[in-house]
């Protein structure tokens, strides 16, 4: 029986990743199938910070500045640039050989048009906006101008990111587009070209290299260097069944699977496959309080959670490997150039904090409602870790009443700031990718904006001053003064627990090679696939 179910799978995954017509003319070596983690449901990489609409963008859009393997800013479209003695005037030149799918040269008006529609959404953008006096075309159509009112520190590291709100540039034309309105033309002048006959939401997304693409001279690095494609057709095939997934990359009829899945590792393992950590930050974990509803409206009940918590207990149910985990205390993620371990308390998650929790349970006033915790039964190891927090809470006095529901509706439902006897809820499990955590504006979970904040609705002036003053340190000792003093004050506001940091690795033919690695980012040039 066995034996007959997984033929049946591997016959159903290769009939779902069958080649279509279009397709039949490019030679097997140069077709690269890949299944993302997620499936592509909306194309603007302004109007969402999706991970998997980042990965869209990358393919097709480019960027002024790319980030290397090292996450340090790189030039991209941009051949030179130059920022004036007192840091309040920028600027740029875009290089030579930049043109758009549709075959129009790329000029600084498109790329002025593009950037002011990041400006509007991303946070970083709407810093810089904030400080703009003006952003305009200057001279020949290549050059741009961009002036200040005071200097910002992170320029180079807003206009270089991958994640999150990408500043990807399109013809001035769609850039018009509300930033708040999905765009519903998809022209970059990217490695790679969408092909919009070929989506099929829920099931398949097609890109074919760009023959007009000129990349740039040096090795690539992360979203930076020559992005040479090294295939003709890159095909996203979204297949809901992990196992079927996997048989189908065992057979050959998969190239690279983003996320495989923890209990399939040994097994692709032994049968050859390449198993390669390309998120090299890893995705640190969430417990998010509601900060408008009881008890988490106070903020001893908000310490008293931080307290309880048990990560190693909880990572242990999520992964079997303890290689995929650390526990990491750090709001601004182990392994990055952010990371401090300022503020941290000593014994997070021990008998003693767990004592201490339950003294602050009872000076909170707590009157032991159930706390209604979501639970995303469809997402296995964020399923785990929400069932071992119950069971932690419980112990200090927390009454739970955990709701089950898939991840679609948990997103849906934290948007309800009413009380969870009307819809709302007291807490989520959540994750972030590790390269927008690290950064204290693009974390936004870390934001204390009040009503303007992501669903939880942190709100402390204090706290939201020193995220506002990052970007403006005038040294490396600034910087890190308000890192410091940021973590200590997410310790005493506690706008998130954080429950460790995972690393879940890709799943690879050994037919393929040269893949890059980026913090959340799906990759496609420099991938060679040898023949069979």
């Amino acid at each position: 029986m066995i034996i007959r179910t997984a033929r049946a799978l591997l016959v159903a995954a290769a009939a779902f990743v069958a080649a279509p017509l279009a397709a039949q003319t490019v030679l097997p070596d140069r077709v690269l199938r890949m299944v993302p983690n997620a499936d592509l449901q909306t194309l603007d990489p302004i109007n969402t910070t999706a991970g998997v609409v980042q990965s869209h963008a990358h393919m097709i859009y480019d960027q002024l500045f790319g980030r290397d393997a090292n996450q340090r800013p790189q030039p991209q479209m941009v051949g030179a640039w130059t920022v004036s003695e007192d840091a309040l005037t920028w600027r740029f030149t875009l290089r030579d050989g930049l043109a758009f799918h549709d075959g129009a040269p790329v000029t600084a008006t498109d790329v002025v048009a593009s950037l002011r529609r990041w400006g509007a959404r991303d946070p970083h953008g709407r810093q810089i906006m904030a400080i703009t006096e003006a952003l305009e075309p200057e001279g020949d159509g290549k050059a741009f101008v961009w002036r200040l009112r005071r200097p910002y520190g992170l320029m180079l590291d807003a206009l270089s990111k991958p994640a999150g709100n990408m500043p990807a540039i399109m013809p001035a034309r769609i850039a018009a587009t509300d930033p708040f309105t999905a765009i519903t033309e998809t022209i970059g002048s990217g490695p790679f070209i969408f092909v919009r006959d070929e989506w099929v939401p829920g099931s398949r997304v097609v890109y074919r290299r760009n023959p007009n693409y000129v990349p740039r001279g040096e090795p690539a690095s992360g979203t930076a260097g020559g992005k040479v494609a090294h295939v003709d057709r890159v095909e996203w095939l979204n297949i809901a069944n992990a196992q079927t997934a996997v048989l189908a990359l065992i057979q050959g009829e998969l190239d690279y699977i983003e996320s495989p899945g923890v209990d399939f590792l040994p097994m692709l393992q032994r049968r050859g496959m390449q198993i390669i950590r390309t998120n090299t930050l890893g995705a640190p974990g969430m417990i998010r309080p509601n900060h408008v509803q009881p008890p988490f409206n106070d903020a001893r009940a908000r310490e008293a959670l931080m307290l309880l918590v048990d990560q190693e207990e909880m990572l242990q149910a999520m992964f079997p490997d303890p290689a995929l985990y650390q526990v990491c205390h750090a709001f601004f993620i182990c392994g990055s150039a952010q990371e401090t371990q300022a503020g941290v308390p000593a014994g997070l998650g021990s008998p003693a904090a767990r004592e201490r929790a339950r003294a602050l349970l009872r000076e909170s006033g707590y009157d032991g409602t159930p706390v209604v915790i979501m639970d995303p039964t469809d997402n296995p190891f964020v399923h785990a870790a929400t069932l071992v927090l119950a069971q932690q809470m419980q112990s200090v006095g927390f009454r739970t009443d955990v709701q089950a529901m898939d991840f679609a509706s948990m997103a849906g439902r934290r948007a309800n700031r009413r009380p969870p006897s009307e819809g709302g809820w007291n807490i989520g499990l959540t994750y972030w990718n590790g390269l927008g955590a690290s950064d204290p504006v693009g974390n936004v979970p870390m934001q204390a904006s009040c009503d303007r904040a992501w669903p939880g609705w942190p709100c402390d002036a204090p706290h939201q001053a020193l995220i506002d003053a990052f970007p403006y340190a005038a040294s490396p000792a600034e910087r890190q003064r308000i890192l410091d003093e940021l973590q200590t004050s997410a310790y005493r506001l506690v706008p998130y627990v954080p429950f460790g940091q995972w690393y879940l690795p890709s799943a690879v033919s050994p037919r393929v090679s040269g893949v890059l690695a980026m913090p959340g980012t799906i990759i496609a040039w420099n991938i060679r696939k040898a023949a069979r």
